[in-house]
């Protein structure tokens, strides 16, 4: 067939464009089909319906001039109905495009060629290119509205047109089939290449239907109604206004969308687009834009629907040079929140069944945000006004319905990109300042709480912070997850006496299987460093101070240990890891004194009411093995109480404590009035344990008790104690039947101060006569000291003092002496006395008077620095002769042995004193030795004395 081309023009309206021809002629002022045999086509050109311009944000300069480029030719193909032979070659025929079919581009076939997307079946088909760089067609059959002839007022012609509209005059269907190829790209136009894409699957793909069922059971949707996405349909763009001019077009269109949630990965793996587009709206006047509406489909970080809204509109701005007004695009940008609230829990996906996420659901209240930074679209940012972030106020709903609201930054990420291009920008490094959200200490539910526990996981939360993981169950394949918050624990606050703030994260154990995966309910652990848990003796009684590393929060147990967390048995070195220098009565290892934790299940820690702690208590044989660190609510009374209860399993393995039958319980209580005004009551009791001194002394204590009250002293009380001496020391047992019965009952004291508690007696013997013997001045003494400091326990007895020595005498021979012995904790400390001894005789003859003296003395100490042994012997005589002549002498002897670790010494001073004196007239003379004499070093060690070969060929000759 035969192509014609010729031109119509007409100045009046400005009407022109291009009419090709196929197998018609001109025949006297008709075109007439050539081959009548044959189909005919008037395929007419019309010049670009539209010129795009480069948009500016709003608040940017604009350039002058502004950039800006046509589209491509408007391209209206017809064909001529078989009935018809001919058509008038004028103009009005020529436009009267209702008598004649149009070539729409088929839905449901592809064009001959990609690189020419207009040519279907070898044919042209209808392409507007409107906007620029997009090819759009009726989509149903329309119809063409147009004056035959020019219409002129005033020496003025209106310019031409031609409006197309739908059947019965309704709304034009007009449907994309095409971008054309080989353009340069551009960044900076109003729809970005992504937007025409999803323009032309949105409008004209019709295969996107739910996949075959080989495909879904591939997927994991054996039963093909198990398919979760609806089917999509197509929906073609809505015209209220089309008009093509020999300006360009004067439209106004929209169009939404409602693409299914289908995961990006999904849609990857059926070879489906991944529209973003949510809806466009357009409205332009002879080829020029007015206004652009542009929105796409996203996500918000914390999982919300929401989209990024791009309005432009032309606006008459100051260009750079201050005076010329220029008509430009300006765009403003928003992000619309299309799903306020997002619900979270195990149907999300989760990895641990939601366990990680303490909120049921978030809600938005800014649904609508500010013009917002421009943004590149198809790009994941943070939403930022103004160069700073944008809080989004939300409203946080817990697993217990307790709302809590808080502002947070958000990341938008569009559709197409899914979840792991939100992951990687949310959880980037540098970005913790805007994942750690401020609560400002309201209460929350952490944890979801075990069955009938109601308020067992809440805490106020100082802050929290978030970080996305990724899920299978949310279109975006991510939300978030708790990762630490800072919370305060009353308990921890008031043992600790601080702010009792804590950085906490999720268990691992409540993670993966709820709180009934934890004996105690455990649903937090403390993060590095763990709080030490070391209250003065004050706070929980000064029997014993248990110095823990609390590690984890439960809701049956409150703080406790980590390695309480689970069921099984805990081993004692496991508790010596975890209470490390805790003491008991001051001095001595509680760890050490632990037996091992025996097994426990969630039945001991569930209900345990204050009545089922008083039965544990009351059972001498039953055992709280986990110490139980907890606030509560008061029943029906306003206020909390802060109960710290603990009775664990000891065993005997302190050689200076017999712990055998020993039970150990710690109680105490802080109520916290709203006035507040705080309560505090602490009992601990130790009850049936003895301390064996050196294998000298053995006191045996049936009770003791301390106990605090409000607006009291702290009563300490010691019942049932009985002393016992063995050993060298047994003799004072001879003594027992003038002492106390009860030992330390009747005539014994008890103080009690900050420091601990003193407790003892002290006996003076009555003075003996026996002939020329005589003993008195004699008082035994013991103390027994329990501090409630890391000082450790102590004894002393006592044989009289250093001060106050006894005296013996016999005959001319007199003297006295002391002893006194210390043990403190499981070593004897000090063992010292001392024994002095002499006698005195003189002669007076009348003409001559005089007499001598001899006295000498021991004493000796035994103590942890070392050895010391001293010893003295003095003498001396006088002769006076007729009050005239005196002469005197005195020798003085003292000798010292000291052993100082390896070294030892011995040192001796003697004195030689002379005096003679005659009438008036005196003289003394002295003479002074002193001598040292370094002992030799302690024998050598076995490995001194031993070479490491010599040992080597020694075990090797047993071997042999």
């Amino acid at each position: 067939m035969t192509a014609r081309f010729f031109w119509l023009h007409r100045p009046e309206d400005m009407l022109f464009m291009e009419v090709r021809t196929e197998n018609l002629e001109n025949r006297e002022g008709r075109l007439v089909r050539e081959n009548p045999a044959e189909t005919a086509f008037i395929v007419f050109n019309l010049p670009p319906q539209h010129v795009n311009e480069v948009v500016t944000p709003v608040g940017s300069e604009v350039p002058d001039p502004v950039p800006a480029f046509c589209a491509g030719p408007t391209v209206i193909p017809f064909l001529m109905f078989a009935a018809m032979d001919s058509i008038g070659l004028t103009v009005d025929e020529l436009l009267d495009w209702d008598q004649l079919f149009l070539l729409r581009a088929p839905l449901h076939m592809g064009p001959d060629d990609p690189n020419e997307p207009t040519i279907f079946s070898g044919h042209q088909v209808a392409a507007i290119e409107f906007p620029t760089r997009l090819l759009i067609t009726p989509d149903a059959p329309i119809t063409w509205v147009s004056r035959k002839r020019p219409f002129a007022a005033d020496g003025r012609a209106e310019l031409w047109h031609m409006d197309i509209r739908g059947e019965n005059g309704d709304d034009a269907l007009l449907r994309a089939f095409a971008v054309p190829p080989g353009r340069p790209a551009r960044t900076d136009t109003p729809l970005t290449d992504k937007n025409r894409e999803d323009l032309v699957t949105l409008t004209s793909r019709i295969d996107l239907f739910r996949p075959n069922p080989d495909v879904l059971e591939e997927l994991g949707f054996p039963d093909p109604d198990s398919w979760p996405f609806p089917d999509f349909e197509r929906r073609p763009l809505q015209a209220d206004r089309f008009t093509l001019t020999a300006l360009g077009a004067t439209a106004r269109l929209q169009g939404s969308w409602d693409f299914p949630d289908i995961p990006p990965p999904m849609l990857d793996f059926l070879g489906w687009p991944k529209p973003g587009l949510a809806s466009y709206e357009n409205t332009a006047g002879l080829g020029r834009d007015q206004t652009v509406r542009v929105a796409e489909r996203g996500f918000l970080s914390t999982g919300h629907r929401a989209m990024l809204v791009s309005s432009i509109e032309r606006q008459f701005v100051t260009g750079p040079d201050g005076v010329t007004s220029i008509a430009c695009l300006r765009e403003e940008q928003h992000i619309v929140v299309q799903e306020p609230e997002v619900h979270y829990g195990a149907s999300a996906g989760y990895v641990n069944n939601g366990h990680e996420m303490p909120f049921r659901s978030l809600r938005i209240t800014d649904v609508v945000t500010p013009v917002i930074d421009p943004r590149e679209s198809g790009t994941e940012f943070w939403v930022t006004v103004g160069g700073s972030d944008l809080e989004f106020t939300v409203v946080a709903t817990d697993s217990e319905d307790r709302k809590v609201s808080f502002t947070m930054p958000l990341v938008f990420t569009p559709f197409e990109l899914g979840g792991g291009v939100a992951l990687q920008r949310y959880n980037e490094p540098g970005s913790e300042h805007r994942r750690t959200r401020q609560l400002a200490h309201q209460t929350m539910a952490l944890a979801q709480p075990g069955a009938n526990e109601p308020g067992t996981t809440v805490l106020p939360v100082s802050s929290i912070a978030f970080e996305l993981v990724r899920v299978d169950g949310h279109p975006q394949g991510a939300l978030p997850r708790l990762v630490t918050a800072l919370v305060r624990v009353p308990a921890i606050e008031q043992l600790t006496g601080g702010s009792g703030e804590v950085v906490v994260a999720h268990a691992p154990s409540y993670l993966g299987g709820g709180i009934e995966a934890h004996a105690t309910g455990a649903f937090l652990t403390l993060q590095q460093p763990p709080v030490r848990l070391a209250p003065a003796a004050e706070k929980i009684g000064g029997i014993a101070k248990p110095n823990v590393d609390i590690g984890l929060l439960s809701s049956r147990a409150g703080a406790v240990p980590a390695a309480f967390g689970g069921s099984g048995v805990i081993p004692a070195d496991v508790l010596r890891d975890i209470f490390g220098d805790a003491k008991l009565l001051g001095s001595i290892s509680l760890a050490r004194v632990l037996d091992d934790i025996p097994a426990f299940g969630p039945d001991d820690f569930k209900g345990l009411s204050e009545e089922k702690i008083a039965a544990i208590l009351a059972d001498p044989h039953a055992e709280l093995p986990v110490p139980i660190l907890r606030a509560a609510d008061l029943s029906g009374t306003p206020g909390r109480e802060l109960r710290y209860v603990w009775r664990p399993k000891l065993k005997n393995d302190i050689p200076t404590l017999d712990l055998s039958g020993a039970v150990l319980t710690l109680d105490a209580r802080t109520v916290a009035a709203p006035d507040a005004a705080s309560r505090s009551s602490v009992t601990g009791e130790l009850r049936n344990f003895a301390f064996d001194f050196a294998g000298m002394v053995n006191v045996h204590i049936d009770r003791l008790t301390f106990v605090s009250r409000p607006g009291c002293k702290p009563d300490v009380s010691a019942g049932g104690l009985e002393l016992r001496f063995r050993g060298a020391l047994q003799f004072v047992n001879a003594l027992r039947e003038i002492l106390p019965k009860d030992g330390f009952g009747k005539g014994a004291y008890v103080d009690v101060t900050p420091a601990g508690i003193n407790t003892g007696y002290s006996l003076a013997v009555p003075s003996l006569q026996v002939g020329l013997f005589s003993l008195s001045n004699v008082v035994l003494s013991a103390a027994l000291t329990i501090p409630f400091d890391d000082r450790p326990t102590s004894f002393r007895f006592s044989v009289s003092d250093r001060h106050h020595p006894f005296n013996l005498n016999v005959s001319l021979f007199g003297g006295g002496g002391f002893f006194s012995m210390v043990v403190r904790g499981d070593q004897l400390e000090l063992v010292e006395g001392s024994l002095e001894f002499g006698g005195a005789a003189s002669l007076d003859l009348g003409v001559a008077s005089g007499g001598v003296y001899l006295m000498g003395g021991v004493y000796f100490a035994l103590s942890t620095s070392g050895i010391r042994l001293t010893g003295y012997l003095r003498c001396g005589g006088h002769l006076s002769v007729l009050g005239i002549v005196t002469v005197s002498v005195e020798f003085h002897l003292a000798l010292e042995y000291a052993e100082r670790g390896r070294e030892s010494e011995v040192k001796g001073r003697g004195t030689v004193s002379v005096s003679v004196r005659v009438a008036f007239f005196s003289k003394t003379v002295s003479l002074t030795l002193e001598r040292r004499f370094a002992g030799s070093a302690l024998d050598p060690s076995f490995a001194e004395c031993l070479e490491p070969a010599d040992w080597d060929e020694y075990c090797l000759a047993f071997a042999e």
